[in-house]
Formats: C-alpha cells, structure tokens, sequence
C-alpha cells in the first residue's frame, strides 16, 4: 500500500481530545479499507477489522447490546483485547447494519477513548432506501478520493519529482525542459488515473495496455453495485448513466434524452441523485453569484464529472491522445481538462463533501461563463481552465471586473505565470497561469500570490 494523504487527518483525528467514531466516506474502490487498515498496522498495538459484507463479522450486530457486552463478543470473535487508546476497531461496510450505525453512538457515549473507524461507500443511498440515519452529532466525517498527482509519485517511488514539486514557489522559475518533463509526467498519472488498483499495478511495472482489465473489472463492478442500492424500476436508468457518463464528463448535461436515450428527465434526474450519493459521479452547478455566499441555480443545466479520469479515458479512447499531446486542454474538445481539475479540486475536500460550481452570466445577445469557483478563506477565486493567449480569456475578464475582486487562476499546460491585467475600465487584477501539476498545490500557490499582493 503506498501514501495517501488521508493519514495525516486520520493521525490528527486519533490524536485529539474529544473525539468521535469516524466515519470515512467515498465511493467504492478508492482505497478506504487499506488505507485504515494500513494506518493501524502503523499507529496502534492490534487492530480489529470487522467487515459486514462477511455473514460472521455482520452477525456481531444482529442486536443492540450494551458497550460493554459488544466489545466481549468482538474480543471473543476476533481473539484480540479491545485496549482503550492502543486498539482500533475497524468496522468496513457499516452501511449493510443499522444495528451498527445505532451503536456508534453508544461507543462514543460509553467507551469515548476506543478508536473506531467506520467506512461505507453507500451510505447515503442505503439511508433514504431503508429509512436509518447517522447518529447526529455523535460521529465524524473524512471523505476519500481517488489518487492525486502527489500520491502518484509516491507510489512510483519518484520521491525526488515530488520534492522538486513542493519547493516551487511564485517567483521560482521553473526551466523549459524541466515543465516539459514535469508535464509529461503528469499526463502519464492522467492515463492511469486515480483508482488505486490501477495505480498500484502501474506503480509494479504494468504498462497502460495491461490496466484495461482493471477498467473493466471497475466498470462493471459499478454496474453490478446497482441491485445493491437502487429500486428495481431504477436500475436500467442508473446503469445507463454508468455506461454514458464517461463519455460525457466535463460537459452541460440534460436529463431529458440524455445520452442520446428516450429517458425522461424525472426519472433520469432521480438516477442520477442517486449515483451522486453513491460519490460515482458529481454534478457541478451554476452559479452567478461573484461574491460569497456562492449559490446554485439548479434550474441550469449541471457540469458532469465522473468519479475518475482513468476510467473516462479508457472509455472514450483518447489515452493514445494523451500520450502524444503537450497540450491537455485540446484533448477531447476540452473534456478531459475539465475532468482532470474538477478532480483535483474535489480532493480538497476532505472534511467535508465536495460541492463545485462553475460561473455564468446572461445578458442580451452574450454569455459568459468560467469553468470553476473556488472559496480560499475570504476570497472567491475564478478558475479557467483554457490555454491561448491573455486577450482570449473574456469571460474571466468578466467576471474580474463584476467581481472586484483581486486574483484570478488560470489552470493550463503552460508554465508558472503571475502577472498584472488590466481591464477596459482601467481596474487591474492578478493573474495566476497555473501549470496541471501544480494542481494538488494550488491553495498554496494562492496564498503566496495574495501574500505578495499585500505586501
């Protein structure tokens, strides 16, 4: 198992006073259970794994027993003591027992310095379907993504590429055949994508062509979940969307015909809640707002995001593109771009669910619209994703001079770039052209530029 950048929330979490069970949420087959299980081969004396998809580990929560009765049958069936402080106890696919979601909050009320950990991939959808809920207040969230660029390198051992990365700074420049490098690497982490099982066969000598099994073992596993979380009236809808959304990452979509199909919107809107609660895809919604609070219209068409960008590029074929490209944002008419940093930008978001939006503006006769907004502290900052020279990028000039506000990212295949522009009406903001591969950074390289901007 290689790095993930979850331990250090997980460490925060064990370390601090006052904790709750955790609940580790993300969609299926992004590293949740290894990850635990990993972090408590490294941070406790025994672990206790408990995973309720398996008939005898499910049978401990037939009933709600009292703490203490609980924790004699889990030490007599696992044949470990449960030690407060050195012990974790691990329950896997806790979204299969309402009895042992009820009995989170006991743990919590009654035996407050066990370490438990639960994970679930279907948790909201088996919620709305059998009618429990999470105990309020009694548990914690962290939520899980697929691999970033980071965690890539890790696991190809390419310590020294990471290091180099992490010391990039505003006013470092970075030498022509270096970005051309550090490119190339991260188009090569864009084929693989972030789903582990195919980073951790690439990461042991696998080439592109020998993860296609992966993909597919991938695919039709999400195809296959769907009996497990939806109604029988949904399941050719929700399969549907599982085929499709691939090829349609990073667009507008409709829910009427969507696809090219006879669906109707109702139903396919209804599918795809439900794959959203499932954490397999994401919707991006639009927003006009140039100011915090950000809201969404919803009544505008959403942005479409799958889960991850491996998986897209396999369906659509384009990994040959990819390969042969210096140029990311001409992939696909864009798509891949759009995927590639709505995955990023996701990835944020660790405590708490993502939610994206991108910007509009109608007015007579013209529309504007920027492909992502992003809170960092008391700032709401822009993000294009477009190649092309300065003088091109009008509706992100548009929305600058709506805003007032200072700073603007663009997110391209060209190098590091901070710079003044100067609009028509003589305001001037900031612009930071941000290289892919500075993506996991990207709050970072935005509080530099917002640093030097105050001084």
């Amino acid at each position: 198992m290689f790095h993930r950048n979850i331990y250090q929330y997980l460490n925060e979490w064990k370390n601090r006073k006052g904790r709750k069970p955790l609940l580790l949420r993300g969609a299926r087959q992004v590293g949740k259970t290894s990850a635990v299980v990993e972090f408590g081969k490294k941070h406790f004396r025994n672990s206790i794994c408990l995973n309720l998809e398996k008939a005898d580990d499910s049978r401990l929560f037939s009933e709600v027993l009292k703490i203490p009765d609980l924790v004699q049958l889990i030490e007599l069936h696992s044949g470990y003591k449960v030690v407060e402080g050195e012990t974790l106890l691990f329950i896997d696919e806790i979204q299969n027992s309402t009895v042992a979601m009820t009995q989170l909050r006991y743990f919590f009320e009654e035996i407050p310095q066990l370490h438990v950990i639960a994970a679930g991939s279907l948790l909201e959808v088996k919620m709305i379907r059998e009618g429990f809920s999470i105990p309020v207040g009694r548990v914690e969230y962290l939520y899980l993504h697929p691999v970033t660029f980071d965690e890539f390198l890790y696991a190809l051992g390419d310590e020294q590429t990471f290091d180099f990365l992490r010391k990039i700074h505003i006013t470092s420049p970075i030498p022509k055949a270096t970005h051309g490098l550090l490119l190339k690497k991260f188009f090569e982490y864009v084929i693989v994508g972030g789903m582990p099982e195919a980073v951790a066969k690439y990461a042991n000598g696998a080439s592109f062509i020998d993860l296609n099994p992966v993909y597919e073992s991938l695919l039709k596993g999400f195809r296959d979940d769907v009996f497990k979380y939806s109604s029988r009236a949904q399941v050719a809808y929700i399969q549907f969307i599982i085929a499709q959304s691939p090829l349609y990452a990073g667009t507008r979509i409709k829910y009427e015909k969507f696809g090219g199909s006879s669906y109707k919107s109702r139903e396919m809107r209804t599918a795809f809640d439900t794959l959203e609660k499932a954490m397999l895809l994401r919707r991006v919604y639009a927003s006009s707002s140039v100011k915090k609070p950000v809201t969404a219209n919803f009544k505008k068409s959403p942005k479409l995001i799958f889960l991850d960008m491996g998986l897209v590029n396999y369906s659509l074929g384009v990994r040959e593109d990819i390969l042969n490209t210096n140029e990311l944002g001409g992939t696909f008419r864009g798509q891949i771009a759009e995927q590639v940093v709505a995955q990023a930008l996701s990835a944020f978001f660790v405590t708490r669910e993502p939610e994206l939006m991108y910007w509009y503006r109608e007015s007579s006769g013209s529309t504007a619209e920027v492909d992502y907004l992003r809170i960092h502290k008391e700032h709401l900052v822009p993000i294009e994703v477009k190649s092309g020279k300065i003088g091109t990028l009008r509706s992100l000039h548009q929305f600058m001079h709506a805003s007032g506000h200072k700073l603007a990212l663009r997110v391209y295949s060209g190098n590091m770039d901070v710079r003044n522009v100067e609009l028509e009406n003589k305001k001037t903001y900031t612009l930071l052209s941000l290289p892919f591969y500075l993506l996991f950074r990207l709050d970072e390289m935005v509080e530099e530029v917002l640093s030097a901007r105050a001084t």
